[in-house]
């Protein structure tokens, strides 16, 4: 069933457990959150700030919010050898994106060097 996203209508929709969708348009792409996955997500990821809002999480940056703090969800869809795969690219995607949700999450500081955005933070 086609879905209008920011992206424009999808083409491939996924349920990746209940209120997670993945969704897939001709240009682009994300996962969307329902209002209770929304209220669901662990403190460290409420404070992150999304390139969009009201559940969208785009596939470029955002989707490591989702995927690392839903993992078991996101370990029963993949199964353990694509979880594993996808969960190194997530924690590399939020330390260079939201490093303030990684160091929420992860519980310590970047170093230099560690994050892009950090790094391009710094050099303002």
């Amino acid at each position: 069933m086609a879905t209008n996203t920011p992206w424009g209508t999808s083409q491939l929709t996924e349920k990746i457990a209940p209120g997670i969708m993945s969704y897939v348009t001709a240009s682009h792409g994300g996962y969307h959150l329902s209002p209770s996955r929304m209220a669901s997500l662990p403190d460290a990821f409420k404070t992150a700030k999304p390139f969009l809002s009201d559940g969208w999480f785009e596939e470029d940056c955002d989707w490591a919010i989702v995927f690392l703090a839903f993992p078991t969800e996101f370990f029963t869809h993949l199964g353990p050898e694509a979880y594993v795969k996808h969960y190194h690219e997530a924690e590399r995607t939020l330390r260079n994106w939201h490093p303030d949700t990684w160091e929420a999450h992860f519980g310590r500081k970047l170093k230099v060097g560690e994050s892009y955005k950090k790094d391009k933070e710094l050099t303002k």
